[in-house]
């Protein structure tokens, strides 16, 4: 575009000198002429001049001797001018034929002289000197007619002169004007040629732009011209096939990474081994596009690596049929310095035949990628045959990736294993310390509960003693009566026992907390009758809940122990209150013990610890924390040392998922 814009303009341009040159070169010929036009009305008005001055003697010549004719002195004065006057005209540039128009005309001068000469001398008779003054008259006129034909012939040629440069001032006239017209549509048709080529390759280069800024990469132009637009819509289209090749690479790394993501992500989430070995082989299959995938694992001996199963595009027996000694993948392995072994057409290292399968074609390609447990080698993921291609530099780095998640997610799937044993038998030891601590709780009860016991058994044995001695039927039946109310008495009593430290599974079902908390009551109210403690119990009306009602009444039984405990001094009191919240319910159980330092109220929760020294086991308030959660409740505890504690718990009235809390505490 740069050489056609310069070729443009330098056409304007030549246009423009052509006609500036030929105006020129007719202004300077008009000039010249004009110059001669101004000589030649010089020399006319010299000639006019020189008719004038002969007149002028003529007249003289008619007058002279007269009242009214000029003396001698002016007539040669005159006559002097004449001469003067041709011979100034003479010095000039004429043609051949004025020239000899000018000679005669001063031949007739120097005749003029002579003859005014001869009559101005004359003294001779009058008629001698008019016949002299008669010559000179016939002299100048004819010397005005030499003069006037002069001047005709003059006034003629400057005609013919102005007539010619008018005639060049009119053409140089029209060359200017044509000129410029032609100057201002070549103007226009340069600049009408510059808009279009200028226009069309931007609108094309516009569409280009417009279908790439839409996301239509690798769209082209087919504009092409040998301008800087034919350049850049040339680099444009490379630009834009390039963007086109470089977002299909982006999108095939994205999908690549997707598929990656794909692949090692459930590795983080199965627990078993069989789960790993169909999650990679599948998902390595369709990343890669290989038509085997599997993995390989040394076997209990540690001698050979056999492959697992299920595998990808392999039956069982094909898979199970691959079988290669540790020994020649530990030096596959060394020899190609712990990196992904690429090999890309049949195999021909002989320590590789075993990778093959009994009774199986040799594959297009292999690619092997190696599983380290424990940070030693203790498996490959095997891939052969490629669908498209070769295996890449790229199929390298994504086996390396994944083989290192395959090592993860086995040690992982084997912590599990572990971990799963390990806490089932937590499980189990955590339900034998929750019984434990239940019968802790019980036994301490059982001396009291003993005493309870023993009335309604001293009763019966009296009474049994007196139906012997008694003949009178109605205080026979009378005694058994209470015989029976009494054993009914101690009957209950060891139920509500048994009931408490039966071993059972968390049942969730609707529950009183009021009647839970009056039941708890009563069983440490037998201990209670000798300690001068005071229990207030204060219910206020509560919708009824979901828990365990059991697990509930370890809870009120642990904590109300442990308040007892802390109240040694004579007139202390236990407070039991309840209140009813929205959604949830509210149990505050306040001692007026010795409470609990402020250093050791965080840890009262952790399991194990006490301050009961050898007579506690640190296991009753982290219990009745567990249990409160399991509930979906919580538990608040505020004591100050030297006036009292209280535990206030908040259990919901519904729990909001039963099946995530059926376990056994």
């Amino acid at each position: 575009m740069k050489k056609r814009i310069i070729a443009f303009l330098s056409l304007l341009f030549g246009f423009f000198t052509i006609g500036a040159l030929i105006s020129l070169l007719y202004i300077t010929f008009t000039t010249r002429e004009l110059q001669k036009i101004i000589t030649l009305h010089g020399v006319e008005i010299l000639r006019q001049d020189l008719i004038i001055k002969i007149q002028n003697v003529e007249q003289d010549l008619l007058t002279v001797h007269t009242e009214l004719g000029r003396n001698l002195d002016h007539i040669i004065a005159n006559v002097t001018d004449l001469d003067n006057a041709i011979n100034h005209c003479s010095s000039c540039h004429h043609s051949p034929m004025v020239t000899r128009k000018l000679g005669a005309i001063k031949n007739h001068i120097q005749k003029f002289e002579t003859s005014l000469s001869y009559y101005i001398t004359a003294s001779a008779n009058d008629e001698r000197i008019r016949a002299l003054k008669l010559e000179s008259y016939t002299t100048g006129s004819e010397l005005s007619s030499v003069v006037t034909e002069m001047a005709l012939i003059a006034n003629q040629r400057l005609q013919e002169r102005t007539t010619r440069a008018l005639t060049g001032v009119r053409s140089a006239q029209w060359i200017l004007i044509i000129t410029l017209v032609m100057a201002f549509l070549i103007g226009l048709w340069i600049a009408v040629t510059l808009i279009r080529n200028v226009l069309n390759p931007i609108r094309e280069l516009m569409v280009v732009s417009r279908n790439i800024s839409s996301g239509n990469l690798g769209y082209t132009t087919d504009y092409t011209d040998n301008t800087e637009f034919g350049e850049l819509a040339a680099s444009i289209n490379e630009m834009s096939l390039s963007l086109r090749d470089g977002n299909e690479k982006v999108v095939h790394h994205m999908d690549r990474l997707a598929g990656l993501y794909k692949v090692t992500l459930p590795l983080h989430a199965v627990a078993s081994n069989t789960d790993i070995f169909r999650e990679v082989s599948a998902s390595i299959g369709d990343l890669l596009e290989v038509e085997q995938c599997g993995i390989m694992l040394a076997d209990a001996n540690g001698l050979t690596v056999s492959h697992r199963l299920p595998a990808f595009g392999l039956t069982d027996e094909e898979a199970t049929s691959i079988v290669i000694p540790r020994d020649d993948i530990l030096k596959i392995y060394f020899a190609n310095n712990r990196r992904p072994l690429v090999i890309n057409g049949p195999p021909d290292n002989p320590l590789l035949t075993g990778l093959v399968g009994a009774g199986q074609p040799l594959p297009a390609n292999m690619l092997l990628g190696w599983v380290r447990l424990q940070g030693e080698l203790g498996g490959i993921i095997r891939l052969a045959n490629k669908r498209h291609g070769d295996f890449t530099e790229e199929s390298v780095r994504l086996i390396g990736i994944i083989s290192n998640n395959v090592s993860v997610a086995i040690e992982n799937a084997k912590l599990y294993q572990d971990l799963k044993a390990q806490m089932t038998e937590l499980k189990e030891t955590q339900e034998q310390l929750v019984q434990a601590a239940k019968l802790a709780a019980i036994g301490e009860l059982a001396s009291n509960v003993a005493h309870e016991i023993n009335n309604p058994l001293t009763s019966i044995m009296g009474y049994a003693e007196l139906i012997r001695e008694e003949t009178d039927l109605p205080s026979i039946m009378r005694d058994i009566e209470i015989i029976g109310k009494e054993s009914l008495r101690a009957r209950n009593i060891v139920q509500q026992l048994l009931e408490f430290a039966r071993k059972r599974p968390l049942e969730i079902r609707e529950a009183s907390v009021n009647r839970l908390l009056k039941e708890t009551v009563e069983l440490v109210k037998v201990q209670l009758k000798n300690s001068r403690i005071k229990i207030v119990e204060q219910y206020a009306t509560l919708p009824p809940i979901s828990g365990d009602a059991n697990q509930l009444k370890q809870v009120f039984l642990n904590i109300i122990n442990n308040s007892i405990h802390a109240m040694t001094n004579s007139g202390s009191t236990l407070t039991i209150a309840t209140e009813a919240l929205e959604g949830s319910v509210a149990i505050a159980i306040s001692d007026t013990g010795h409470g609990i330092p402020p250093e050791v109220l965080p840890k009262i929760f952790e399991p194990f610890f006490t301050t009961k020294r050898e007579k506690g086991t640190g296991l009753g308030l982290s219990i009745t924390y567990k249990i409160i959660q399991s509930h979906r409740g919580r538990i608040d505890v505020s004591s100050e040392v030297g006036k009292g504690t209280t535990f206030t718990i908040t259990l919901p009235l519904h729990v909001a998922h039963p099946g995530l809390v059926q376990t056994s505490l």
